[in-house]
């Protein structure tokens, strides 16, 4: 129902961003689910609040904590689609990548921290390669300059 908004010049590229979105996000949801979901289930299960209380986890607990962490995974794997499509309007460009890596390393090692359920460096290491893979990825994804698209409203 987008398709008779669009220029033709925009329906060409459409397809690519759309089945690019759709793996990224797919690789996060696989990535969440065979990485990050099972280390903080086994986090969840050897939690232990004080010996007295008895450590249970609900059924509607374990469902929620498993879709909501798989959907945060795969929306953060569209980072490299976003970083794309926002080099292309002029917003980013791979400088912006280079200048702040430093800074993006010491953000996202704070994110790791903050997602991950257990203060082992293990862990940490295991959530915050794919997110610094991830920025990357973006960086790559942005074109060098600063190309902002040149928008040709002329009908023909």
């Amino acid at each position: 129902f987008v398709s008779p908004g669009l220029y033709e010049y925009e329906k060409r590229g459409a397809g690519a961003v759309f089945l690019g979105g759709n793996v990224m996000f797919y690789l996060g949801v696989v990535t969440g689910y065979y990485l990050v979901f099972p280390l903080t289930l086994r986090f969840l299960a050897g939690y232990q609040l004080s010996p007295y209380i008895a450590n249970q986890i609900s059924l509607d607990s374990y469902i929620d904590t498993f879709m909501m962490l798989l959907l945060v995974t795969g929306i953060l794997f569209e980072l490299p689609v976003a970083a794309w499509l926002l080099g292309r309007i002029g917003v980013l460009n791979r400088g912006f990548f280079h200048t702040y890596r430093r800074h993006a390393i010491v953000a996202l090692l704070v994110l790791a921290a903050v997602v991950t359920p257990t203060g082992d460096p293990f862990t940490l290491a295991v959530v915050f390669i794919p997110i610094y893979i991830l920025w990357e990825l973006s960086a790559l994804t942005v074109p060098a300059g600063n190309p902002a698209i040149t928008v040709n409203t002329a009908k023909t």
